[in-house]
């Protein structure tokens, strides 16, 4: 009886042997898919340090195409303020030709006015030297 009841032991032994193959398996089964999961982890982290570093150059190209179109602004505006000196010195200019323009027509409206009369004075002179003759 003795060797019946070593002989059940055995086999619960066997059994829980077989049952620990069985978990183990299952576990380096579980250890192999971590693996490839950490492979692909590290894979895929490698492509997102390149995107990172793609998008830092790309950000640098931004700050520098930022910086060259403040430059651009800066210019353009400081040939909007010389235009605008330029175009307050050309209102000056046509001011002063306007006035200008007056008094010419006024000196002008007085000559036309002195040789009308003069013309009057010579066509009377000439009438009355007519009469005379």
């Amino acid at each position: 009886m003795a060797r019946a009841v070593g002989g059940d032991v055995v086999v619960k032994f066997l059994g829980e042997v077989a049952e620990l193959r069985q978990e183990l398996r299952a576990t380096q089964g579980d250890v192999e898919g971590l693996l490839m999961s950490m492979g692909t982890l590290r894979s895929n982290m490698g492509t997102m340090r390149s995107n990172m570093v793609a998008m830092q150059a790309n950000m640098v190209a931004m700050q520098a195409n930022m910086d060259s179109m403040m430059g651009n602004m800066e210019t353009m505006m400081s040939t909007m303020e010389d235009m605008t000196t330029g175009m307050r010195a050309m209102s000056g200019r046509l001011n002063r030709m306007e006035t200008q323009a007056a008094r010419m027509a006024r000196l002008l409206v007085s000559m036309a006015d002195s040789t009308h009369e003069r013309f009057e004075r010579v066509e009377k002179r000439l009438d009355d030297l007519e009469d005379k003759l």
